[in-house]
C-alpha cells in the first residue's frame, strides 16, 4: 500500500513527521456484507470505493447460504471507518491466527514465578543424548525448567545441545525434558544433577510399536467391531498442515489441496509434522509388523492444507472445498481464542449440506477453542491412560499433574474445558505416524479428534440410521450423527472436563448393546471447577478489537430422536472365513450365547 501525501500542508515535510505519531502496521481482515444479495464483484467496488485498503483473496457466495468474503489487509483506523462508513452494512473482523491442537510429546505448563525468588547466576550446560546403543540422538528438543524462566534447544548430529539459563543457579532447575523427533520415547528429570562442567548424557528408550491395537483403540472399543466395519463409501477431510504420503501407510492417499496454494500438490508434505499422525489414527494402511492402523481405512481422505501461517479466513476455503467435494465429516486440529461469525456461517452452511465438523478442543488448558466451541461442531477433549507410558517420559508428568477421573484415565493439564466440550477421547502417549516415514508418541486434542472422526466415518458408513431416515445431506444427518456420538459414549468424568463421555464404537454401532463396565465416575475437583469457571472468561477480556457478531458458544447440538440402533448387519466377507471376534458379535445380535 502506497503512502499518499494531502499536498495541503505548507510546513516542512521533517516538521510534519514530528506531529504525526508513528503509524501501526497493517492487520489483517474479514470483511463480509451484512445483508443478502452482494456479490464478490460487488464487495469488491465497494471496499475499492473506500480506498487504503489492500485485497488479498476473496471467497465467493454460495448460493442463498452466506454472503462473499474479503480477506484484506488494512490499518484499524481504515476498519474502524469502514464499520462507521458501512451503516451495519459490513461485518468486519480480525482475521485470527490458528494455532495447532497437539504436539509431539506435550510438556507441563512452566510453573507460575513467585516475586519472591531469589536472583542467581546464569546457569550454562551440555546436554547430550543417547539411545539405549549409544548412538546420538538428532533432533531431539531439550528443555530445562527453573523456578523463573525456562530455555530449550535442539540437538545436533552429535546429540549434544548447549543450553543457557539466565538469572539462576543450577538449584534451581526444577525439571529437564527432553522431545525426540521420532523412534524413542521422551525423557522427564524431576530435581535433575547437572553439571556445568561437563556433558550431562541421557539414554532413550526406543520405540517399540505396539503387536496389536494400542491403548487408544482398545479404550473406544474398536477392536470389537467386525473386521469389515471400514467406513466405505465416506469421505473425510483432515484440514491441517498435510499429510507425508511418502509414508509407507499413508501411500494410499490421493486427494488433497492447498488451501492458498491452489492446484499445487504440497498438501503432499507436512513440514510441521502436524497433520501426519492425525491422517495415520483415520487412515493408516495395516502393517503386518505391529499394530498402528487406521480406523476407517476404507475411507476416502482429502487432505486440506493449511499454510504456516494459518487465520480463521483460511477455515472458509477449507470449508468451501468440503461443501464441493461433498465430504462427509471434517476433522480440524487447528483453533483460536476468539470467535468468528463469518466463519461461523460458513459452518452453518457446512451442516445444512451434510457436513459434519470434529474439531479439537485446544491445548491452551483454558477455554475450549473456535470453532470447536461452535454450536454446529463437536468439540473433543484429550484423556490419558495411567500406564501407557514410561515413568520417566514427559507423559508421566502431565498424569503427576492430572486428577485421575475413572478406570485409570486422567484429563491432562494442557486439554482446555468448559462447558462446550462434547466428547474426550485418547489425546496422551498415542503413537502414531510421523513424516517422513517414521513413528512418534503424540500429546494433544487433535490426536483425540482424530480418533472421533474415524468412528464418525464408521456410524455413517454402517449404521443403519444412515441407510434410511437420515440418508438426505442436510443438518438433520448431521445432528443425528452427533446424538448418536454422544448418546453412546461413556460417562467418565465431570462434563466440563470429559463432556458427555468416551465414545464407545461398539454401542455407537449397534454392535454391542450392553455398555462395557466402568469405574465410579468422579466429579471434578473443587478447584478444577474454580479453574474451569475462570478460564471460561479468557476469551471475552483483554481484546483490543471488540468483535460485536461473535457467534454463541456451547455444545454441539443434536437431535432428539429416541437412540434405538437397529443391529449393524453381519456380512461375512466373500471367499473368506468370519473371525471368532466376528461370529461372536453375530450370535449375540441374534440373541445367542456362546454354548446354546
Amino acid at each position: 500500500m502506497s503512502e499518499k501525501s494531502d499536498g495541503n500542508g505548507k510546513g516542512s515535510a521533517s516538521r510534519s513527521r514530528r506531529r504525526q505519531p508513528a503509524s501501526a502496521p497493517p492487520s489483517q481482515y474479514m470483511i463480509a456484507p451484512a445483508g443478502p444479495g452482494v456479490t464478490t464483484q460487488t464487495l469488491i467496488e465497494r471496499l475499492e470505493q473506500i480506498g487504503n485498503i489492500e485485497i488479498l483473496r476473496t471467497y465467493d457466495e454460495r448460493e442463498n447460504l452466506c454472503p462473499p468474503i474479503a480477506v484484506v489487509r488494512a490499518s484499524d483506523e481504515t476498519a474502524a471507518a469502514v464499520r462507521r462508513s458501512g451503516a451495519g452494512g459490513f461485518v468486519i473482523e480480525p482475521d485470527r491466527p490458528l494455532r495447532a491442537a497437539s504436539f509431539q510429546g506435550a510438556l507441563p505448563q512452566p510453573p507460575v514465578i513467585a516475586a519472591t525468588t531469589a536472583f542467581g547466576g546464569t546457569f550454562k550446560v551440555t546436554a547430550q543424548t543417547l539411545g539405549e546403543g549409544g548412538e546420538p540422538v538428532e533432533f531431539a528438543v531439550v528443555q530445562l525448567v527453573g523456578e523463573r524462566g525456562t530455555v530449550q534447544g535442539r540437538t545436533e548430529g552429535d546429540g549434544k545441545v548447549d543450553l543457557v539459563l539466565d538469572g539462576e543457579p543450577a538449584e534451581t532447575v526444577t525439571d529437564l525434558f527432553i522431545k525426540p523427533r521420532s523412534g524413542y520415547w521422551g525423557l522427564w528429570r524431576h530435581r535433575p544433577e547437572l553439571r556445568a562442567d561437563s556433558v550431562n548424557a541421557f539414554t532413550l528408550q526406543s520405540l517399540s510399536l505396539p503387536e496389536t491395537l494400542d491403548w487408544g483403540g482398545q479404550a473406544i472399543g474398536f477392536h470389537q467391531l467386525p473386521a469389515q466395519c471400514r467406513g466405505a463409501g465416506i469421505k473425510i477431510a483432515l484440514i491441517d498442515s498435510g499429510v507425508a504420503t511418502g509414508h509407507k501407510q499413508l501411500a494410499g492417499i490421493e486427494h488433497g489441496i492447498d488451501l492458498r496454494g491452489g492446484e499445487q500438490r504440497t498438501w503432499l508434505q507436512d513440514e510441521v509434522g502436524h497433520g501426519t499422525p492425525c491422517a495415520g489414527i483415520i487412515s493408516a494402511v495395516v502393517a503386518n509388523t505391529h499394530g498402528i492402523r487406521g480406523y476407517a481405512p476404507d475411507a476416502e481422505l482429502h487432505v486440506c492444507r493449511l499454510p504456516l501461517d494459518a487465520r480463521c479466513s483460511d477455515l472458509v476455503a477449507a470449508l468451501d472445498y468440503c461443501m464441493q467435494r461433498g465430504i462427509d465429516v471434517a476433522c480440524l486440529g487447528f483453533g483460536c481464542d476468539r470467535g468468528s461469525a463469518i466463519v461461523e456461517q460458513r459452518i452453518v452452511a457446512a451442516k445444512q449440506q451434510g457436513v459434519a465438523i470434529i474439531a479439537a478442543a485446544g491445548n491452551s488448558a483454558g477455554a475450549v477453542l473456535f470453532p470447536a466451541s461452535s454450536q454446529h461442531v463437536v468439540a473433543v477433549g484429550a484423556i490419558g491412560q495411567l500406564g501407557s507410558y514410561p515413568d520417566d517420559s514427559p507423559q508421566a508428568a502431565q498424569a503427576a499433574a492430572a486428577g485421575p477421573i475413572a478406570r485409570g484415565l486422567f484429563v491432562p493439564p494442557f486439554a482446555c474445558r468448559g462447558p462446550e466440550l462434547d466428547l474426550c477421547a485418547p489425546g496422551v502417549a498415542v503413537i502414531a505416524c510421523q513424516s517422513p516415514d517414521g513413528y512418534a508418541v503424540y500429546d494433544g486434542t487433535s490426536l483425540a479428534a482424530a480418533h472421533v472422526t474415524a468412528l464418525a466415518a464408521l456410524v455413517l458408513a454402517h449404521h443403519s440410521d444412515f441407510k434410511g431416515g437420515f440418508t438426505r445431506r442436510d443438518f438433520h444427518r448431521v445432528e443425528r450423527l452427533f446424538q448418536i456420538l454422544k448418546g453412546t459414549s461413556q460417562s467418565i468424568g465431570h462434563p466440563w472436563l470429559t463432556g458427555a463421555g468416551l465414545p464407545d464404537a461398539a454401542r455407537a454401532l449397534g454392535v454391542w448393546s450392553a455398555p462395557r463396565p466402568v469405574g465410579a465416575t468422579l466429579n471434578a475437583e473443587l478447584a478444577e471447577m474454580r479453574s474451569a469457571m475462570r478460564q471460561l472468561k479468557q476469551p471475552h477480556l483483554g481484546a483490543t478489537a471488540t468483535n460485536s457478531f461473535e457467534p454463541p458458544r456451547g455444545p454441539a447440538n443434536v437431535t432428539q430422536l429416541p437412540l434405538n440402533p437397529a443391529p449393524w448387519p453381519f456380512v461375512a466377507e466373500t471367499g473368506a472365513e468370519a473371525s471368532v471376534r466376528d461370529l461372536r458379535a453375530a450370535m449375540m445380535l441374534a440373541g445367542l450365547a456362546e454354548g446354546r
